[in-house]
């Protein structure tokens, strides 16, 4: 395996093409329930590690584009003094980038401060269903600033629970919620998109699906934490998050502080109705498994995933005239040379196209032995 600037850039491409599939699901929740929301989560980051490891294999096949990616290339390299189109490319990139990073580093910082400012306060409830679910209490903080029940944190996540009032069994179904987003290192999947999102900054397909991916999260932790449930024990989940939402908009007239960072997960938002809805009929459906189908989505997504280390694609380049006359015999017998209707000219040989030439080029041995036509010839 090896690393080069072109890898990345097929990196790149190979993400946002599997970017496409992967939006379209998740930004369309009907069709998204029918599979696994595991499955779109895992495809969500197998395709995002494409660009973590752009690396090329030794034995790849070699996709010479002569139109598309030639095109580019000629952008690219047309040069504005000593500034080069390329150049600005790339400086526009690494700043986009920067200023994704950057935001997301303010918001976080910010709402470190935020948290660090929260009085905390005792909840017997909270501390029973803590104990029964052996949840370190160490890991769980309570105060009347919380918004609503949030995991944050990457190294060292914590709980946060808003000081409502709940019977503990709601409190049980509402951590162990919380504490599955903590098992299911959630909160690094988001900072892998939020990485990606730095990278693919100028795709707006970027932008929904890691709007969506926090939605797809908290779909993940309900199909979790309920696929073993009784029918009651259901509803008891539900409606824990319904009496959630409740409190929460409850407290609208003197509102928490808000979270910005990305780098964090809400069980409830106030103004996502809609997706409350969803994800209630989603648990009621009790969904029935697939997974052969499952299996197979996985076992294609894999496939393509390691076959794109085994393609490359780059412009077409053609041989230069000192390549081609080591490894062609070039004569008077065999090529001509043809002046195009634009005043450029065209190695042929046999009858074949074989290599745009300069004018320089046409000046020196062998070229200068050979006929030149016109192009209605």
């Amino acid at each position: 395996m090896s690393f080069s600037v072109l890898s990345f850039l097929n990196a790149v491409f190979w993400f946002n093409l599997g970017l496409i599939p992967i939006a379209i699901l998740q930004t369309r929740w009907k069709i998204a329930m029918k599979y696994s929301p595991s499955l779109l989560v895992a495809l969500a980051i197998l395709a995002g590690v494409r660009v973590f490891f752009p690396l090329d294999s030794p034995m790849f096949l070699v996709v010479n584009s002569r139109v598309v990616l030639r095109s580019l290339q000629r952008v690219l390299e047309m040069k504005f003094g000593v500034v080069s189109v390329w150049m600005v490319v790339v400086s526009a990139w690494v700043l986009g980038g920067s200023i994704v990073l950057i935001r997301e580093m303010s918001h976080f910082l910010q709402d470190r401060r935020t948290r660090r400012s929260w009085v905390h306060v005792h909840n017997d409830q909270v501390v029973r269903a803590a104990e029964y679910l052996n949840i370190p209490l160490e890991e769980i903080i309570v105060s009347p600033q919380v918004g609503t029940p949030t995991v944050f944190g990457l190294l060292r996540p914590h709980i946060y629970l808003p000081d409502v009032d709940l019977p503990q069994e709601e409190w049980v179904w509402i951590l162990k919620h919380e504490y599955q987003h903590i098992l299911s290192r959630d909160i690094w999947i988001k900072f892998l998109y939020l990485i990606l999102e730095a990278v693919c900054f100028w795709n707006p397909l970027m932008y929904k699906l890691t709007k969506k991916l926090s939605d797809l999260l908290e779909f993940r932790c309900d199909y979790f934490v309920t696929r073993n449930n009784s029918e009651d024990e259901n509803q008891v989940y539900l409606l824990s998050i319904l009496h959630t939402l409740q409190k929460v908009k409850a407290k609208e007239k003197a509102p928490p502080a808000k979270l910005r960072s990305y780098m964090c997960t809400s069980l409830v938002r106030t103004q996502a109705d809609l997706l409350l809805e969803e994800r209630v009929n989603a648990v009621e459906s009790r969904r029935r498994k697939h997974p052969l189908r499952d299996a197979a989505i996985l076992l294609v997504s894999v496939s393509l995933f390691i076959a794109s280390y085994f393609v490359l694609f780059q412009p077409a380049v053609d041989p230069t005239v000192e390549d081609v006359d080591g490894y062609v015999e070039i004569t008077s017998k065999n090529a001509y040379i043809i002046r195009t209707d634009e005043g450029e000219y065209e190695l042929w040989v046999d009858d074949c196209f074989f290599v745009d030439l300069s004018e320089e080029e046409i000046r020196v041995s062998p070229m200068n032995q050979l006929t030149i036509r016109e192009e209605e010839d």
